[in-house]
Formats: structure tokens, C-alpha cells, sequence
């Protein structure tokens, strides 16, 4: 035999490329769908709180509307007018309150303690370390 007659083994034969292409295939399915689910389960977390919201501006929607009601009313034009327009009905006074600020009075200063200091004799001081004693009396 002849050495241009023998073919050399293949690595891998066309089963074995077919289960390794099978694999293959079912590694990025898998992937892809667990990527698919995830995004699924995150398609509903903030809706509570979406839910919430919305009705808190549900209610301040009516709040504003009533609001807006109002401040288009006569009752409101007119005590705007009287409380910060300064404006007055025919036949009323304005009346301005006069507050009188009384002056308080000083806080009067207590007598200043005497200081045992300027009393005290160098001996009275060293008697009391020493014997822990009360003083003899004269």
C-alpha cells in the first residue's frame, strides 16, 4: 500500500458536528428566552405605584378645578378686593387697629454674692486640707 491511498482520520465526523450544532442552537434559545422572560416579569413591577400616582393626580385635578371654580366667583373677587386691593363697598370705614407697644420694663439685677475670697485667711485655707475639720471658732 501506498502512502497517497491512506486518507488521514477525521477529527469529528458528521454526527458528532450535527449533536455540537444541536447544542449550539439550544445554548442561544435557552438564552434568548430566559432574556424573554425577564423582560416579561418587568413589564408589571411599577404599576402600583404608576396606579397610585395617577390617583393622586386624579384628585388634584379636582382640587385645581375647584380651585379655578373660586377664584372666578364673585365671593372671591370681592374678598380679594376688600383684604389686599384695599378697595371699599359705598358707606363702609376702614378701620386700622393703633397697636400700642408697651416698653418693658429692665430686668433688675440681683445683688452680687460676696466672694469668701477676699474674707479668707491663708490659714483658714491650709486648716481645712489638713484636717478636713470645720474651723475652730475664735
Amino acid at each position: 500500500m501506498s502512502k497517497k491511498g491512506i486518507r488521514p482520520k477525521p477529527l469529528l465526523t458528521v454526527p458528532q458536528i450535527l449533536v455540537i450544532l444541536a447544542l449550539f442552537a439550544g445554548l442561544i434559545i435557552a438564552l434568548d428566552l430566559n432574556r424573554r422572560a425577564q423582560a416579561g416579569r418587568l413589564v408589571g413591577v411599577g404599576e402600583d405605584a404608576l396606579q397610585a400616582e395617577i390617583q393622586y393626580e386624579a384628585t388634584r385635578q379636582i382640587q385645581l378645578q375647584a380651585t379655578a371654580t373660586y377664584v372666578y366667583s364673585d365671593s372671591y373677587v370681592e374678598s380679594y378686593a376688600r383684604n389686599e386691593g384695599g378697595f371699599l363697598k359705598e358707606g363702609e370705614k376702614r378701620v386700622v387697629p393703633f397697636f400700642v407697644e408697651a416698653q418693658p420694663t429692665p430686668t433688675p439685677q440681683p445683688a452680687p454674692t460676696p466672694d469668701p475670697a477676699l474674707t479668707a485667711r491663708p490659714w483658714q485655707a491650709w486648716w481645712r486640707l489638713l484636717t478636713d475639720a470645720p474651723q475652730p471658732t475664735r
